[in-house]
């Protein structure tokens, strides 16, 4: 597909940490598109390798390609990056993609000619996982009937379907009001999208396999859940932190459901006798959401889980 006037730019986000190995091959796979009206943001997370290197080599050699490094002032993470990369984004349509996978060739002319020529809001493709040791084929991330489950927050949040941020095309207007929590380490997508979705959008799934992902020993959430306890803090933090973010929505089945979560994986902190996330900022919605009698049991079960090990049935009562 050549460039025309005509056509509106997707922008492409990419937050990048310590990639200098692997990122020229997720580059390559963007300028290969068949699409090529595009912009490729590159925000390079304080990276300890020679990954902003690479960027400004391919920012060399592409005017298509932004490289930037996240402001010290910022936050440091992949959450911050992706934020910041927004701001310095122009196009009418936004894609953010993750700095070690691969697009196929027609990735973007798929996911744009679907969402224009329906007059949707956002489109959902398809991705393969692959080892990046053996290249073998995983299967999918998610594997799910996409012909009989909707695209609902409910159904996001519940994980009756998914997605992973590189499957997501949408429009600028659905998500410029929207940032990435940048104090989610994983999950940090369907916090995202939960949030996307409490607005009247319109979108669907586009069932072709568009994107590789790559798994290998350095894949966040292969890392995070390699280790039992800190596996559960993550877990904790992403749903208080949903919960809070969609008090603005005033969702309140939602916001009970992710807190009830919370207090599920808050006791199982407790009863490691370790440092449990937000738990003031918990009781507090606890409190607004449930009762204040809930709260108290939730602050009461978390004591005893801690010293005694004991509590459950009073955390079962808190989250009912």
């Amino acid at each position: 597909m050549q460039i025309t006037p005509q056509l509106p730019t997707i922008s492409i986000i990419i937050p990048v940490f310590n990639r200098d190995t692997l990122l020229a091959m997720t580059i390559e796979s963007i300028i290969e598109q068949t699409f090529t009206n595009w912009e490729c943001i590159l925000i390079d997370d304080q990276s300890t390798d020679d990954s902003f290197l690479v960027m400004k080599e391919f920012q060399a050699k592409d005017k298509r390609i932004q490289a930037y490094k996240r402001p010290l002032e910022l936050k440091k993470g992949a959450n911050a990056c992706r934020n910041f990369g927004f701001t310095k984004s122009s196009g009418a349509y936004i894609k953010w993609f993750d700095s070690d996978d691969i697009m196929l060739p027609n990735h973007l002319e798929t996911a744009f000619h679907t969402l224009v020529d329906n007059s949707l809001d956002f489109v959902v493709t398809d991705t393969l996982n692959f080892d990046h040791d053996t290249n073998e084929f995983l299967g999918k991330t998610y594997n799910f009937d996409r012909n009989k489950v909707i695209i609902t927050a409910e159904n996001l949040a519940l994980m009756r379907i998914g997605w992973i941020t590189d499957d997501f095309l949408g429009t600028r207007e659905i998500v410029e009001n929207i940032k990435f929590n940048e104090n989610i380490t994983d999950g940090d997508e369907y916090n995202f999208f939960v949030k996307m979705l409490h607005q009247s959008v319109k979108g669907t799934y586009v069932n072709q396999i568009v994107t590789h992902k790559r798994i290998h020993v350095d894949t966040i959430t292969l890392k995070n859940s390699e280790n039992d306890i800190n596996h559960r803090s993550i877990i904790a933090i992403l749903k208080f932190q949903t919960a809070l973010d969609l008090v603005i929505y005033n969702d309140i089945k939602l916001i009970r459901w992710f807190l009830s979560g919370y207090m599920r994986y808050a006791f199982m902190l407790a009863a490691e006798k370790v440092t449990i996330p937000y738990k003031k900022e918990a009781f507090k919605l606890i409190c607004k959401y449930y009762s204040f009698s809930k709260g108290f049991a939730f602050m009461t079960a978390l004591f005893l889980g801690s010293y005694f090990k004991k509590g459950y049935n009073i955390m079962k009562y808190a989250r009912e």
